[in-house]
């Protein structure tokens, strides 16, 4: 009996898991068609090359990221500090998820070799991340104060989420999270 076909969900969230575990350069197509259980010449009928296939997948992460990670309730009902404990919550979720570490942290680390299409489909996601963490500092702080440290806390995340993927310690997240947690609360 023939194996189930896996849904365009099912396929990118598998792709994405090999981009993440092996970086751009070094994830072949022949590796994403076995992990998705193809051939290589029929997985080629839904992607025509790599590059295009992480844009699809990036493009895929962004959504989900948008909708599960980076949308904050109404302020009025949920207080900022509630908000970021449920975001801080499901990005330990989602960067544990399988293979520890960022899908989108990682192909940065290549930019000199992937395209520019690509590029901005990543400064994209970091910028939507930003800015759901502005929007959190802006209900405690000055404007000027919120925007640069929602810039330091994408980058301290980042940082952070690189050290857990190292060394298997939660301890680089956990800072970050109090000191959020202690900013938010003054």
């Amino acid at each position: 009996m023939r194996p189930q076909k896996l849904s365009s969900e099912q396929m990118l969230n598998t792709c994405a898991l090999q981009f993440k575990a092996h970086g751009y350069a070094g994830t072949s197509m022949e590796m994403l068609a076995k992990a998705c259980e193809l051939s290589k010449a029929s997985f080629y009928y839904y992607a025509p090359n790599k590059e295009a296939l992480l844009l699809k997948v990036l493009e895929h992460t962004h959504q989900y990221l948008n909708k599960q990670l980076f949308t904050l309730d109404d302020f009025n009902k949920v207080d900022p500090i509630t908000q970021f404990e449920n975001m801080h919550r499901k990005a330990i979720q989602f960067f544990s998820y399988e293979i520890k570490g960022c899908l989108v942290g990682i192909i940065s680390l290549e930019a000199s070799s992937i395209s520019e299409q690509i590029l901005q489909k990543i400064r994209d996601i970091f910028q939507d991340w930003q800015n759901a963490f502005y929007q959190l500092f802006k209900q405690k702080l000055n404007e000027n104060t919120a925007q640069n440290l929602a810039k330091i806390s994408v980058a301290d995340y980042e940082g952070a989420i690189l050290m857990y993927r190292l060394n298997n310690d939660l301890f680089y997240l956990d800072q970050i999270k109090s000191r959020i947690l202690r900013t938010l609360d003054q």
